[in-house]
């Protein structure tokens, strides 16, 4: 749909973005096919997350097989109901969604103050993830992407550089939603390569490595790990028992980790 018929639509339904929830709508069907098109090979077992108005399920119900929707806000079932009839749509929070864990794909128009929590969900729960397609504020790249040794690194970077890869696939500027949001957006790809990491207990392990970002590793780990141990597997791996978790690559976290366990 484009911004008129967003608009019709909008006021046909009684209803209005809401800015807490980040609701700008994609007004440009091109973007929208483009950005299904990063999918590709993984169109069996999808979920879109927040469909809002359907920008992206029209395309998805063309190219999916086995597709559901996961949907909070009633309004926006309402018209999707309406819209695609036959569109398997669940009327949820998504963060209280058990993701099933067949789960290939995963797409979603992320609102920026959920993005980390939405990105871990899908990590932790789709134990069959193949490919997450998502689309957030552009800054966010800072933190996808980030280096160690810089503020930005976190438990959630390590953890996708070691099932996989992230890219940014495109820009999506300001003036392709309605309502028009501050900032430009960005597409994003993680594609899962490695699938023997115990997600779930490794993703805590770095949560307590990273949980004080000014102790040493050593201090943040004694809490839950004998304190003999931690200096052992430090001294091991040749690791400075005064480092700090951020200082750390994701492969010497992981071998530290799996040393611990």
């Amino acid at each position: 749909m484009n911004k008129e018929e967003i608009i019709t639509l909008l006021a046909k339904e009684n209803l209005s973005p809401q800015k807490r929830k980040g609701q700008n709508f994609l007004v440009d069907e091109n973007v929208a096919r483009k950005i299904v098109s990063f999918l590709e090979p993984n169109y069996i077992d999808v979920i879109e997350v927040g469909p809002g108005l359907g920008a992206l399920t029209k395309e998805l119900l063309l190219k999916t097989v086995n597709f559901t929707a996961i949907e909070i806000d009633k309004g926006f079932v309402r018209v999707l109901r309406a819209k695609y009839p036959h569109l398997n749509i669940i009327e949820k929070d998504f963060l209280e969604y058990s993701v099933p864990r067949e789960t290939k794909a995963v797409i979603s128009n992320i609102p920026y103050y959920i993005t980390t929590k939405i990105i871990e969900k899908v990590l932790l729960e789709a134990e069959n993830l193949k490919k997450f397609v998502f689309m957030t504020q552009i800054d966010v790249k800072e933190r996808l992407l980030a280096k160690s040794g810089t503020k930005a690194y976190s438990p959630l970077r390590v953890l996708l550089s070691l099932l996989g890869d992230v890219e940014q696939k495109l820009v999506v500027t300001a003036d392709k939603f309605y309502p028009v949001p501050h900032v430009d957006s960005a597409v994003f790809c993680f594609t899962r390569y490695k699938t023997d990491i115990p997600v779930r207990e490794f993703y805590s392990f770095l949560n307590n490595a990273f949980l004080n970002r000014r102790k040493t590793l050593y201090n943040n780990l004694k809490n839950i790990y004998d304190k003999e141990d931690i200096l052992t597997a430090l001294k091991k791996h040749r690791i400075n028992e005064n480092v700090r978790a951020e200082a750390l690559s994701p492969n010497d976290l992981l071998t530290l980790f799996e040393t611990l366990r």
